[in-house]
C-alpha cells in the first residue's frame, strides 16, 4: 500500500543528497452515529490520511508534513524538513534503522468488522438509547450515546530499508444517562469496546448506565477524614491514566516527573505491578512496532513494587545507554515522544466484591473529576473531586457526593491493601482493576 508515493519520496531525496531519510503515513476511517429520542443526532463518517518526513542532516533532524500525496507536495515537505534541520538545534542522538520484525503474529485486523452495515450500527445506537430511557422513569435524558468503529493503517520506512505497516481496528459504544429525583440530579456512563460488533452489547450498555445513574440518587456527604478507598477498575484506570505519564523517559530526562532517580528502586507495594505490553492480546493499542518502526514488546515497568524501567524510544534510550522499550510515539505531524501502548495493572488475587469486606468502612469512589488541574506529575500529589459509596461491613450503605480524595501517587501504591480481579481498559488503552488502599484524605 502507498509503494508508489513512498517511492517518488525516496527518489526526490536521492537527488538532494539525502541519505538518511524516514517517512511516516497515517490512514484513518472512522464511522459514528449519536442518537437522541429515537433519530439520528449526527451521523458521521470521515477519512483522514497524513504523511510525515524526518531528514537526518549533520545529526539535525528535521520534521515536515502533508495530507496531500502527490509529488509536488513532496518535494515542498522535504524542502521544509531540510529548512527545520538547519535551524533545529538539539543534542539528541538521532539513527534511523532497519528494525526486525516480531516473531508474534498478531491478530488486530477483524475484517468481519467492515461487513456492519451502517443500517446494523444505527439499530444499535436506537437500541441503546431506548434501553436506557425505559429503564426507570427517573432517568430523564440520555444526553451522551454513539456506537462508532475505527480503522488505522500505519505505514513507515526509511533510507536503510525499513518497510513494514499495519492495519488495526475495533468498535465501541457507550452512553451517558441523567436520572433525577426530587432536587437532585445524577449522571452515570458505561462504554465497551471489541473486535467483535456483537459483543457491544447495546442492552447490557443501556442498563448498566441508567443503573449507575440511579445508584448515586439520594447522595449524602462524608465527613472529612482519613478513610480506606476502593477505586472501581474504571477510576483507578483513570487514575493511572492521569499519572501514565511519569513513565515516560523523555520525561523522567527532562525533570518532569517524580520517578526521576527511582529506577531500580523499591517505590510500591509487592502486590503491585504496572505493564506496558504492545502485545497484549486483548489490548486496543496492540501493534507490531511503534513509530520508529522498532519492534513491540511487553515492559514490566513495575514488578513487585520495584520500578524496573522507563518507556523508550530510541533516542531516550541512547540517552540513558539502554534499549529502547518500543515506545515512539509521532503523529505524521508532529515530533517524536514517548507514549504507553496497552498500559495496564495486572489482575490481583482478590475477588472485586471482596474488597469491600477488608475493612469495617470504606468509600468506593465511581466518579472523578479535576485530574488535569488537581494532579501534579512532579510531585505526585493530587486532590480530585469525587462520587461514590460509603461501604459498612461489606454492606453498600449509600452514596456520598461533594468531596475530594487527596494524597500522593507514590503513596498510595505504596498504601495498596489489595487488588481485584476484573482489570478493564478505557479510552485511553490504559487498564487497571478495582483497588483497596489502606487510606486517603477525604474533604468533605
Amino acid at each position: 500500500m502507498f509503494e508508489k508515493e513512498f517511492e517518488q519520496i525516496f527518489n526526490i531525496a536521492k537527488k538532494r543528497n539525502i541519505k538518511d531519510i524516514d517517512i511516516l503515513l497515517t490512514k484513518a476511517n472512522s464511522f459514528s452515529v449519536k442518537i437522541f429520542k429515537q433519530e439520528v443526532e449526527s451521523f458521521k463518517y470521515a477519512d483522514s490520511i497524513g504523511l510525515g518526513v524526518r531528514v537526518l542532516i549533520n545529526n539535525s533532524v528535521g520534521y515536515a508534513y502533508t495530507e496531500k500525496l502527490d509529488k509536488d507536495a513532496f518535494e515542498t515537505i522535504i524542502n521544509k524538513a531540510l529548512e527545520n534541520a538547519i535551524y533545529i538545534e538539539s543534542d539528541d542522538v538521532v539513527e534511523f534503522k532497519n528494525y526486525p520484525e516480531i516473531e508474534k503474529k498478531l491478530h488486530i485486523y477483524y475484517p468481519e468488522l467492515e461487513k456492519v452495515t451502517v443500517k446494523e450500527k444505527i439499530n444499535k445506537a436506537k437500541l441503546l438509547e431506548k434501553t436506557a430511557r425505559k429503564f426507570d422513569k427517573r432517568i430523564i435524558n440520555v444526553p451522551y450515546l454513539e456506537i462508532g468503529d475505527e480503522k488505522t493503517t500505519t505505514k513507515i520506512a526509511n533510507s536503510n530499508g525499513l518497510q513494514k505497516e499495519y492495519t488495526s481496528n475495533l468498535t465501541y459504544g457507550y452512553t451517558m444517562c441523567l436520572a433525577h429525583e426530587k432536587e437532585e440530579t445524577k449522571s452515570g456512563m458505561f462504554y465497551k469496546f471489541s473486535h467483535n460488533f456483537n459483543q457491544i452489547d447495546a442492552e447490557v450498555i443501556g442498563n448498566e448506565s441508567a443503573k449507575r445513574a440511579l445508584d448515586l440518587l439520594e447522595a449524602k456527604e462524608i465527613k472529612s477524614g482519613k478513610y480506606p478507598i476502593i477505586f472501581n477498575n474504571e477510576m483507578a484506570a483513570t487514575l493511572l491514566t492521569t499519572f501514565a505519564g511519569i513513565f515516560s523517559a523523555k520525561s523522567v530526562q527532562e525533570g518532569r516527573s517524580l520517578l526521576k532517580g527511582k529506577l531500580k528502586t523499591k517505590i510500591a507495594k509487592d502486590i503491585v505491578s504496572i505493564i506496558d505490553d504492545a502485545l497484549l492480546d486483548i489490548g486496543f493499542s496492540t501493534r507490531p512496532f511503534d513509530d520508529e518502526g522498532y519492534p513491540s514488546q511487553s515492559t514490566n515497568l513495575i514488578s513487585e513494587g520495584n520500578l524496573q524501567s522507563y518507556l523508550h524510544n530510541s533516542i531516550t534510550a541512547k540517552k540513558d545507554k539502554t534499549k529502547s522499550t518500543g515506545n515512539a510515539s509521532r503523529s505524521y505531524k508532529g515530533t517524536m515522544e514517548v507514549s504507553p501502548s496497552n498500559l495496564f495493572i495486572p489482575n490481583g488475587t482478590t475477588r472485586a466484591d471482596d474488597l469491600y469486606n477488608v475493612f469495617p468502612n470504606s468509600i468506593e469512589i465511581v466518579q472523578l473529576s479535576g485530574m488535569h488541574s488537581g494532579c501534579n506529575p512532579i510531585s505526585g500529589d493530587f486532590s480530585m473531586g469525587a462520587q461514590g459509596f460509603f461501604w459498612e461491613n461489606g454492606q453498600r450503605k449509600y452514596p456520598i457526593h461533594n468531596f475530594t480524595v487527596s494524597g500522593n501517587f507514590l503513596q498510595l501504591l505504596k498504601d495498596v491493601v489489595t487488588i481485584g480481579d476484573n482489570l478493564k481498559f478505557n479510552f485511553s488503552s490504559i487498564g487497571a482493576p478495582s483497588i483497596l488502599v489502606e487510606k486517603l484524605n477525604i474533604s468533605g
